[in-house]
């Protein structure tokens, strides 16, 4: 009864919604079910269920895994314990299985670590840098703040969104650390005190923290995102094992006369409860809108949350300056200067649009994502196209494709568009033909308008056959494109080519 009662609660709590309602938590979904395969086959090979293909089929599980989140190379001591107690199920031979464990926990270790070194090979490096992140000070001053939050999270999800208020700490003080550090420290003790003479409880406490370890080296996150739901997806049904467990293995002789119906009923209660508080918070993932609405209100100082709210109203054809100005305030970064520039832009104020466009340009290109500056580039030419300041926005646009080579198709075709504004079709013709080549290679939506600018020139010059085929391809590039952008422009095209047939 335990067993399936604390199933539905793993099942069913609020903070596995994030895991399934957002892409980002899509890697811990695909780890936590590959992890699960390899452990249960790991599970059979240490007991000698006499399959000759539960280890290779456990470490592949475990290799699909570690590949989905790389991060769970943590969860290896989990596969000693399981080889070390025969698959969980005694503690007595643990020092003499111990030493003829050597060749499946080398297969594991094995695995891993060729995963890792082909990742940092692609990578170029273990992990990618993170702007303002915090430092390893800073990370060990704060961890014992968020294992309090998680366990928070999983004991009272009373509040719950895809941000929290949690921020680094500097230094140490009685309640931001001194306090927290002692809570924490005497929760594991005695978790541990209590899980040490079970081998599946022991293994539950082992799955609970280890998944979460990667969680606490916040220099890898920005500073306002410490914290996400989703790093408790595998380390809930942790928790859960480890309490079955401890009631069946060390409490069982003495609940004999306890009555199973009222407990299974109280379980019951609980598990409805986090369900009906699952459903609610499903509500607010309808939309990017709804989320980010309710964002600002978890963590109304998180630059992050408001930028997120803009940039979904804008996506909505809504104005979004008031939320931007607040991002901004909070802290002044690109995409948010980016973001308030494109509002301003459309309260037809160019002027502060430029000063916010040039604001993100004059940072340096080792300070700054090449996207961030490329949006940078194309909200100042809007608004110097705007201000009517044609010559300036041809002559920012040129400097923007040296300094931002590898995105030459989508800068030309903005190039070729002021060029045209100027009455210069002939220079706006060969800018775009010559980045005909680029505009197929690069990935970005806004390169393959060079294909429709092509388009719309030969037409105009009457060169029907040449027309048709550059919008043909810019259809059949832009074909999975779902983006209210570019269907705008895929009308505009499928419109032009009904009229050159």
């Amino acid at each position: 009864m335990p067993a399936a009662v604390f199933a539905t609660v793993f099942a069913v709590h609020p903070a596995q919604v994030e895991s399934v309602a957002w892409i980002s938590g899509s890697p811990s979904t695909l780890a936590g079910l590959f992890l699960m395969l390899s452990l249960i086959f790991a599970i059979r090979s240490a007991r000698e269920l006499n399959s000759r293909y539960d280890l290779p089929a456990a470490v592949a599980a475990f290799l699909l895994a570690v590949g989905a989140r790389e991060s769970f190379v943590v969860c290896l001591p989990l596969f000693w314990l399981i080889f070390s107690t025969r698959g969980l199920f005694d503690f007595s031979e643990l020092k003499k299985r111990s030493s003829d464990n050597i060749l499946p926990l080398g297969l594991f270790a094995s695995a891993a670590a060729a995963f890792l070194i082909v990742r940092s090979v692609i990578l170029g490096g273990v992990a990618l840098p993170v702007e303002n992140a915090p430092s390893l000070t800073e990370a060990i001053l704060t961890a014992p703040t968020i294992f309090l939050f998680y366990l928070k999270q999983i004991f009272y999800p009373a509040v719950i969104g895809p941000n929290y208020g949690i921020r680094a700490i500097g230094e140490v003080g009685l309640m931001s650390f001194a306090v927290p550090a002692v809570l924490s420290a005497a929760i594991l003790g005695f978790a541990l005190f209590f899980a040490r003479c079970s081998p599946r409880a022991l293994f539950g406490l082992g799955l609970f923290v280890l998944p979460l370890l990667p969680a606490f080296y916040i220099p890898a996150f920005r500073p306002e995102e410490l914290v996400h739901d989703r790093y408790l997806y595998i380390s809930i049904l942790g928790l859960c094992i480890m309490f079955a467990s401890m009631i069946y293995d060390r409490f069982a002789a003495s609940m004999q006369g306890i009555n199973f119906k009222a407990a299974f009923t109280i379980g019951c209660f609980i598990a409805f409860l986090l369900a009906f508080r699952s459903l609610v918070y499903t509500e607010v993932w309808r939309s990017d809108e709804t989320l980010w609405r309710h964002a600002v209100t978890v963590d109304a100082n998180s630059a992050t949350n408001w930028l997120q709210l803009g940039a979904a109203l804008e996506a909505n054809g809504k104005d979004a300056l008031s939320e931007f100005e607040r991002a901004v305030a909070i802290r002044p970064e690109p995409l948010a200067l980016n973001g308030r520039a494109r509002a301003r832009i459309a309260r037809n104020d160019p002027a502060n649009a430029i000063a916010d466009a040039e604001r993100v340009i004059a940072t340096p290109n080792a300070s700054i994502n090449a996207y961030t500056l490329f949006q940078a580039y194309e909200a100042l030419s809007l608004a110097l196209q705007n201000a009517g300041r044609l010559p300036e926005a041809e002559q920012r646009l040129t400097e923007a494709r040296e300094r931002l080579p590898i995105y030459r198709a989508a800068l030309t075709e903005k190039i070729a568009v002021v060029l045209y504004q100027q009455g210069q079709k002939a220079e706006a013709l060969r800018e775009l033909e010559s980045a005909r080549e680029a505009a197929a290679a690069e990935m970005i939506p806004g390169s393959k308008l060079v294909f429709l600018r092509l388009g719309m020139l030969y037409a105009e010059l009457g060169r029907r056959d040449e027309a048709r085929r550059d919008v043909q391809r810019f259809l059949q590039a832009t074909s999975r494109d779902r983006s209210p952008i570019t269907r705008g422009y895929r009308a505009e095209a499928e419109k032009l080519l009904r009229s050159l047939n």
